[in-house]
């Protein structure tokens, strides 16, 4: 029986993770609703008057952080010689938004991202991946970025308990791995990998990877743009939050979600769910209440981000059924060069 389960796994281990995933998704938004959904008359209540052009708002930062994702990513192609527009690229994060919907964690789009950059601009898919690596470090590093600045801007504890030690480490690892990433010979991380038989296979096989990542060190004006972009990216998401919960007449600072939404994003990334869903809702609601929000209002944020983002999820997934039939009839329309 054992030998026969183990048989099944492997055989259909994809789709098993899959239904894990989801099993747990399912699970951590229906203990939200038991613990937090006390009165559901209130909810009504607090969504009949909440702010409309404030919701609005919120969602249109998505709009916004779809493009600024685009362009931060052209930025960093072009530095393996990929020319893409912004319009196709824009595109294709649009998609990547309904992935993320199906595929383990927030970042789960970037699988997608990284395939169908490969096959439109004819690269390899581990260079292609390695720009996404890149762009998604800046995004770590600017949302740390983000924490630390919430404490110099008083925003020092959640309830009693303090958040500073906490923030202080989560920044120095980030320096610290980014300095491994740009001189691993240092501390001679390269010679120790070449003395274990599984890294040296990893190594080679991330040889390409490696090298991409390297090539990064020659664009250094191309990383600080990066850095902007991922900055004003991670903005509009603190933004996204901090609008829909003041539409949902929560009295919580800007700051408190300077300090918030990094954390939350930075928890989204574990990979045991579809695209970070119950675990994103679970975590901004438990900060929010121990701030002392109501559990009812703390629970319709969560919610109400939660379906914004299902929404953008959905116009990706259309983008994603249109897009050959417009690309078809580009190729028809397109002047012949020969």
């Amino acid at each position: 029986m054992r030998n026969k389960i183990i048989c099944f796994y492997r055989k259909n281990k994809k789709a098993v993770l899959l239904l894990v995933r989801v099993v747990i998704s399912v699970s951590l938004i229906v203990f939200l609703i038991k613990t937090q959904l006390k009165d559901f008359q209130s909810i009504i209540g607090i969504l009949k008057s909440s702010d409309k052009v404030l919701l609005l708002l919120s969602l249109s930062t998505h709009v916004f952080g779809i493009w600024i994702t685009a362009v931060r990513w052209k930025a960093l192609l072009s530095t393996q010689k990929v020319r893409l527009g912004t319009g196709t690229l824009t595109v294709t994060v649009l998609i990547g938004y309904f992935f993320n919907n199906f595929l383990p964690t927030s970042i789960g789009g970037d699988v997608f991202r990284t395939y169908d950059a490969s096959k439109k601009a004819n690269i390899p898919l581990s260079t292609s991946a390695s720009v996404i690596i890149v762009e998604r470090f800046s995004g770590v590093v600017s949302a740390v970025t983000y924490a630390v600045a919430a404490l110099f801007l008083g925003f020092t504890a959640i309830g009693n308990q303090s958040v500073i030690i906490p923030i202080v480490i989560f920044f120095v690892m980030t320096v610290i791995l980014a300095f491994l990433i740009i001189n691993p010979s240092v501390f001679r991380l390269d010679k120790i990998s070449n003395k274990f038989k599984f890294m040296r296979k990893l190594r080679r096989k991330l040889s390409n990877v490696y090298k991409t990542l390297m090539s990064f060190k020659k664009y250094k004006l191309v990383l600080i743009k990066t850095l902007v972009f991922s900055f004003l990216l991670q903005f509009a998401v603190i933004l996204n939050y901090y609008l829909a919960a003041r539409a949902l007449g929560i009295d919580l600072t800007l700051t408190a979600f300077i300090f918030i939404v990094p954390v939350v994003s930075t928890i989204t990334m574990i990979p045991i769910s579809i695209g970070g869903i119950g675990i994103r809702e679970n975590s901004l609601v438990f900060i929010m209440v121990a701030m002392g929000i109501a559990n009812e209002k703390a629970f319709l944020c969560s919610l109400l981000i939660l379906s914004m983002l299902i929404l953008i999820g959905l116009g990706g997934g259309i983008a994603y059924i249109v897009r050959p039939y417009f690309e078809r009839r580009f190729k028809k329309t397109a002047p012949d060069n020969h």
